[in-house]
């Protein structure tokens, strides 16, 4: 109760304050340009989204550098992330498995026991050939199922257009680090193209300098290739198919020292999708998708063990949209299959698994003058456990033009991975992992000018963890209170974005019942600042992580820090371009993850330290 209490008067002042200072720079913003997102199954104008949503686009992710994907994420307000041990997203101090990842509306998910409850495979995912990165917080499930319980990420690649020209970067960075990428995009009639290309290869660091290893730097490289393809049929139909490949090989440090662990990653995707515009008020969309996650690695020591997964995700889905003068009503019908392989070793028998799941959803959505509601609802019935039901309703209120108030609620599960079910230490009687969420919030926007403050509180049930023995079973309740608070705005040529996090995730059963959720700050600030000069752009960055502890009875505890990384782009002329940053400009020493998962054990895992990084990109002209 204090903890709530002071949540909301944190929520109230920072209204006020932020009122105050959009008051002023009003008569300094421009008008943004109207950005559609994927909060639910069609797109929409992000305005008239209840949740909270975050876009990156492309100029966005190029000053990034060399970042991963979890590293972009954990930038973005209400959501932090693990990028260097083990890659790790964590919305609104949800678990990193419940958030789904789409790529061009593609799921890309791994059912295997590389991770607690597979989900998504962070570290597999290059940031080099995104367009596009849209997240939407809050449970999601209703809409897209399983995993959906603190949010949703998806990313998009280039879709081309006849303005397009050949585009070519080379990059290099720390720890002898290259990236070599090229564009090719265009229109011609009908018929539009885009493919993407990169290599990337990098030295490494010593990730465990406590320990006496070969090679003394772990090695990475990562190939990527998407090409997507559209055909416009009419103005009113469209086919679409996008096709992508990411190979990885990374070495890793066994756990106690020797030879270096050697593994290789592998993602395929392909996806066919068809767009209807039947008329101005009745839309359709027909998607037929797989995608393939491929995960293996040596075992040099007698104390590593070797492991074989692969993935296979099958999907086709029915979404239909009808518009009318009391609101949009949308229907979908979705049949998904997933099928696990992991071969035999030490500890594991061989799994061949395969399960299939349909869902059925219903929404309804009204954007009145002065009124937004939101609800839905979704039967997803698995032949492996049964049918669950999730639901989300919102409401929110237009104070004026720029003001908005709202509340919102929602339920989302997260499904047992097949290894969790017929895995060695498995059971068929697991249930889901389930939420309730409810969120109030209250959001500006003029122009360049934004604000949002979120109070929200996410119930945690089922969550399947693991007893002495390392069998699988439903065990602890978790409760996460927290407020997001965010914020940007534009005077004169300087750009600001600012956010608070305040979170509260403790066990609320069990033996740790009022512990801290491992891996997740109570606080989280960013700051950033960027000014546009006549030919080049530089930015500032901060961010301030609180402490965090490496296990769940909160006795190994990684101390609180701050980083500052800064950057420039500069246009040279005739399609040259020239980007440099700098990552942890002070060199400050700080853990991001550990060895103590449910344990003691203490290891250093060392972080990069200060980075470096600089691109030249050409684009023909």
């Amino acid at each position: 109760m204090k903890f709530t209490y002071r949540l909301m008067s944190g929520m109230r002042v920072s209204a006020l304050a932020c009122s105050m200072f959009f008051t002023q720079a009003q008569a300094q913003s421009n008008q943004l340009e109207e950005v559609f997102v994927s909060a639910s199954r069609m797109t929409q104008p992000i305005d008239s989204v209840l949740n909270e949503v975050n876009v990156l686009n492309k100029d966005d992710l190029q000053t990034m550098g060399h970042s991963n994907l979890s590293q972009a994420l954990g930038k973005l307000p209400g959501v932090q992330s693990t990028s260097y041990g083990t890659n790790s997203v964590y919305i609104r101090g949800t678990e990193s498995r419940m958030t789904p990842l789409y790529i061009e509306g593609i799921r890309i998910e791994s059912q295997d026991g590389l991770r607690l409850g597979g989900g998504v495979p962070w570290e597999m995912i290059p940031l080099s050939m995104v367009e596009r990165v849209e997240v939407v917080k809050g449970p999601t499930s209703s809409v897209y199922g399983s995993d959906a319980m603190g949010g949703v990420v998806q990313l998009f690649g280039k879709r081309g257009t006849v303005e397009d020209r050949p585009q070519i970067s080379q990059s290099f960075a720390s720890m002898g680090s290259m990236q070599t990428a090229g564009q090719i995009s265009g229109k011609r009639d009908a018929l539009d193209y885009s493919l993407q290309l990169s290599s990337f290869s990098s030295d490494g660091y010593n990730t465990r300098p406590d320990l006496t290893h070969s090679p003394s730097k772990e090695a990475k490289t990562n190939d990527f290739g998407i090409v997507k393809l559209g055909f416009d049929i009419t103005n009113e139909h469209r086919i679409e198919w996008v096709g992508l490949k990411s190979k990885q090989f990374y070495q890793t440090v066994s756990y106690y020292g020797g030879t270096d662990i050697t593994n290789h990653n592998e993602v395929t995707a392909n996806g066919l999708q068809w767009f209807s515009s039947w008329n101005e008020n009745q839309l359709s969309k027909f998607k037929i998708n797989q995608s393939e996650v491929k995960a293996n690695s040596d075992a040099p020591t007698t104390n590593d063990l070797a492991y074989d997964y692969g993935t296979t995700t099958q999907s086709v889905a029915i979404d239909h949209e009808s518009k009318t003068r009391i609101g949009n009503f949308s229907g979908f019908l979705e049949y998904k299959k997933d099928m696990f392989n992991s071969a035999a070793n030490t500890y594991n028998t061989a799994i061949a698994s395969v399960r299939s799941q349909y869902g059925y959803g219903l929404g309804y959505q009204l954007d009145s003058n002065i009124h937004r509601l939101s609800v839905g609802t979704r039967i997803d019935d698995y032949d492996s456990f049964g049918a669950h039901t999730s639901y989300s309703a919102g409401y929110a209120f237009l104070l004026t033009p720029q003001w908005t108030v709202g509340a919102q609620e929602g339920t989302g599960f997260k499904a047992p991975t097949l290894e969790q079910i017929y895995g060695q230490y498995g059971s068929t009687s697991l249930s889901p992992e389930t939420n309730q969420s409810t969120e109030v919030f209250i959001q500006y926007q003029e122009g360049a000018n934004q604000f949002r403050s979120s109070l929200y509180q996410n119930k945690i049930e089922n969550l399947i963890s693991t007893n002495s023995s390392f069998y699988y079973y439903n065990v602890n309740k978790v409760k996460i209170q927290g407020v997001s608070i965010s914020a940007k705005t534009r005077i004169q040529d300087l750009n600001f974005q600012s956010s608070i996090d305040f979170l509260n995730p403790v066990y609320d059963s069990g033996t740790y019942k009022g512990k801290q959720l491992s891996l997740r700050s109570k606080q989280v600030m960013r700051l950033a600042v960027d000014k546009q000069f006549e030919s080049s752009k530089a930015g500032l960055e901060y961010q301030y992580t609180g402490k965090r502890f490496d296990d769940a009875a909160n006795k190994v505890e990684f101390p609180a820090y701050g980083l500052v990384n800064v950057w420039t782009q500069t246009v040279l002329g005739k399609g040259w371009q020239w980007i440099n940053r700098i990552d942890n400009l002070f060199d400050v020493s700080y853990k991001q993850y550990g060895c103590t998962s449910g344990g003691v054990n203490y290891c250093n895992y060392a972080m990069p330290g200060i980075t470096f990084f600089t691109a030249m990109q050409w684009q023909f002209k």
